[in-house]
């Protein structure tokens, strides 16, 4: 007789700790509706910590209301309430709840505020990306990423938000999701070029820019990003080849002119060089590096006819004179174009200098120490 009592007494101990329990999530509940959430908080953490209610999907399910809720007051003695970010406590409650939810009693009122939330989440990513706090935006889209690990337009901003970031692991990942899910654009591939080369992979960035070269043929942007490595190697000849094809492409287009002078110009083909670089300003006028190089080439080829005549012993004063008119009429072919250069740029140091250079070749003093004024005005750049 004593041994059931005893078990009926246990039996209505542990009722009446259940009952508490439940109780805690109910205040909870009634202290939520009524506006109370520095009571509706502490009542639902203990619910859900407690050994007896913390398997209720029911508290769960307060939980993320009572977060939800703090998110989304504006009196400032409730925000304080919490140190943690109220919206994702949220979701990770109602992920929770869902998971304990076997009746599926609030399978459809939470994938809606669920959905709800991974739009906050979205969108405060974007914000977070246009405030240029890129490691907070790709913190954003990667919790969102949780619950729609396909969605191509989050995968494609969370690649290019980590690149911003300077996370290339991070961006690698995100592109291969889209290659997976056949993601169609050119951009991926000139992304995941673009992370292994920051991740030191040049050979890894090339097979990249091939495959899509192969998927994209007439995409100018592939080629040029593989150029610019080819550039890096030193593989001229396969450079020029590669511009040409680009050019091809799309003719108009002053940097890949550019591009070709400047390869041609290396080799050593400064015939070919001056037409490219001449082509680039043709179709840009305004554009400062084509007139340039171009200046430069021909003063530089300049400066050589004038050291080679200074070779020639004053005996042959007849072959001196001829040398250095000729290198004289270098000079005047360079003039022009390093003149438009530093009208396009008048604070551009090499091109000041190579002009006062040029002037006192040509016995143009006046405009040599004109020139020399202007660099030391500038502190002798």
């Amino acid at each position: 007789m004593k041994t059931a009592l005893l078990i009926a007494l246990m039996s209505t101990l542990t009722f009446g700790q259940v009952f508490a329990q439940s109780q805690k999530v109910q205040s909870a509940q009634i202290y939520l509706r009524s506006g109370e959430l520095d009571r509706a908080l502490p009542a639902i953490e203990e619910a859900v910590v407690h050994e007896k209610t913390m398997s209720s999907a029911k508290a769960w399910y307060y939980r993320g209301e009572v977060y939800l809720a703090i998110f989304g007051t504006d009196r400032p003695e409730f925000q304080k309430l919490v140190t943690a970010d109220p919206l994702l406590v949220a979701l990770e409650s109602y992920r929770k709840c869902k998971s304990l939810d076997t009746q599926d009693d609030f399978g459809a009122d939470i994938n809606k505020k669920m959905l709800s939330i991974v739009g906050e989440l979205y969108n405060r990513g974007v914000e977070h990306y246009n405030n240029k706090n890129y490691k907070a935006a790709m913190a954003d889209f990667e919790l969102v990423l949780i619950d729609n690990p396909n969605d191509t337009n989050v995968l494609f901003n969370a690649a290019l938000t980590s690149e911003k970031a300077k996370e290339p692991a991070k961006a690698i990942q995100f592109l291969d999701a889209l290659l997976k899910l056949n993601f169609k654009s050119p951009q991926i591939y000139i992304s995941l070029a673009s992370n292994k080369k920051a991740l030191g992979d040049t050979a890894a960035a090339l097979n990249y820019l091939n495959e899509g070269q192969k998927q994209y043929p007439n995409e100018v942007a592939l080629i040029i990003d593989e150029l610019n490595i080819f550039l890096l190697q030193g593989r001229t000849t396969e450079v020029v080849s590669k511009l040409e094809k680009a050019i091809a492409l799309d003719p108009n287009n002053s940097s890949l002119h550019f591009a070709l002078g400047s390869a041609l110009d290396q080799s050593g083909d400064k015939t070919k060089a001056a037409v490219s670089y001449q082509r680039s300003i043709d179709i840009k006028p305004d554009y400062f590096d084509g007139w340039y190089n171009l200046g430069a080439m021909y003063f530089n080829g300049a400066a050589e006819l004038m050291n080679e005549a200074n070779k020639i012993p004053f005996s042959k004063q007849k072959e001196y004179d001829a040398a250095i008119a000729l290198a004289k009429e270098a000079f005047q072919k360079a003039q022009p174009y390093l003149e438009k250069a530093h009208e396009l740029d008048p604070k551009d140091s090499n091109t000041m200098v190579s002009l006062q250079q040029l002037y006192a070749q040509l016995k143009l003093n006046d405009k040599s120490m004109e020139m020399k004024k202007k660099r030391d005005a500038l502190g002798g750049k």
